[in-house]
């Protein structure tokens, strides 16, 4: 018997299917759309809603209304102090360098002297829409480098809504079932979901990363989407080991999408507009993947901002392993574009329902992607951008 949230993924992609594009359905799963890539290879889309119930926007108590650097600095502590992190699970904590502390203080101590007033605003605005876990993880980001705030600047002048797409979590090895205890915390601390869909709830590749993806909707319309991902068992040179190890578990990327209203309604920006963007204001991209899918999945990664000061101690052991790997280790962390195709308004009121929300068609915060999950074809394309050393 299919589920509310399957006949709607059904109904769904036979409204795609009448736009002139390359989609296909499954025939063997009426939920699921097929997209053709360049290798002859199809690309599963699969439609479903993730089966979820709405949590309260907690990070609002703490950003709502912040309008000074000092004033987001002392939020974010007060915030990182209320809510429970990996450094509260020891095991979590075995392999991380005592490096991670320095690291992430060295970004919060920047912070103190250069965010302006301005920038902090904008942080908080977009944290405050969040949940405290995510908010967190996405401040610290956005605080690495100036070119990681400069997409917020550019929507507000371009009147843009920008969300947090996903956020990426390194965790270490496979071997320590460091990935699955990070995705059982949050599952048990902080409301997140595994994905009923079928192969969505894990994702592992024969170059030796495996992931959990785990969702959570907010009461205001967001989506949640973390990324949990670790070395595959006795892949020594496998570097997202090595960055967990390193940065601990700071995030390896924040994955943001952007929209901005038109006749239509709510629409998806489109991925090549956001990167010409970026580039009039010096930020670089790397090749995006994605344009097989008709827009309801494309991606790219904005070049890493690289970490000059990680001890050399932790380089030389790199060395060990992989001649290549103290110069990778340096990419302390990314921006990722993501663009995802709206879904037509009715179908929007249709799919908050299934979360007993209300569609408000003029609320920013109700953005209703086609297609929710990843792709893990492209998740390891965007992997292996991210080590780029240039």
């Amino acid at each position: 018997m299919r589920t509310e949230h399957q006949q709607f993924a059904t109904d769904l992609t036979q409204t795609l299917l009448l736009a002139k594009n390359k989609l296909t359905v499954d025939p063997d799963n009426s939920n699921q759309l097929l997209a053709s890539k360049s290798d002859n290879e199809q690309a599963r889309l699969d439609l479903t809603p993730v089966l979820a119930t709405a949590h309260p926007v907690t990070a609002s108590a703490y950003f709502s209304g912040i309008i000074t650097s000092q004033g987001l600095l002392t939020a974010y502590h007060q915030c990182r102090k209320d809510t429970l992190f990996e450094d509260s699970l020891p095991e979590a904590m075995q392999h991380v360098h005592a490096y991670a502390e320095q690291f992430l203080q060295r970004i919060l101590n920047h912070a103190q002297s250069d965010l302006t007033d301005d920038e902090a605003s904008l942080i908080a605005q977009f944290a405050s829409n969040l949940d405290c876990y995510s908010a967190i993880k996405a401040i610290e980001s956005l605080l690495n480098s100036h070119a990681d705030r400069v997409l917020l600047d550019i929507a507000r002048q371009q009147n843009w809504i920008v969300y947090m797409d996903h956020l990426a979590i390194r965790c270490g090895s496979q071997q320590y079932g460091d990935a699955q205890r990070i995705t059982d915390y949050l599952c048990q601390h902080h409301g997140y979901v595994s994905p009923q869909a079928e192969g969505q709830d894990f994702y592992q590749f024969d170059d030796g990363w495996d992931a959990y993806p785990v969702y959570k909707m907010l009461d205001n319309g967001q989506m949640m989407r973390l990324f949990i991902d670790e070395s595959s068992t006795g892949n020594t040179s496998q570097i997202i080991q090595h960055w967990n190890h390193t940065y601990g578990y700071t995030a390896h990327h924040l994955a943001l999408r952007v929209c901005q209203f038109t006749e239509t309604g709510l629409t998806a920006l489109p991925l090549y507009d956001v990167i010409s963007a970026l580039q009039m204001r010096g930020v670089k991209c790397m090749p995006p993947t994605g344009a097989y899918t008709s827009g309801l999945l494309e991606q790219v990664f904005t070049q890493p901002a690289h970490t000059p000061d990680v001890p050399e101690q932790i380089k030389q052991q790199l060395s060990s392993f992989d001649k290549g790997l103290e110069k990778v280790i340096q990419n302390g962390k990314l921006i990722e574009l993501v663009s995802r195709r709206e879904m037509p308004a009715e179908y929007a009121k249709q799919y908050f329902a299934l979360y007993e929300l209300s569609y408000d068609a003029s609320n920013p915060n109700h953005s209703a992607p086609c297609y929710n999950y990843f792709l893990p074809a492209q998740a390891a394309h965007v992997i292996r951008t991210s080590i780029d050393v240039t």
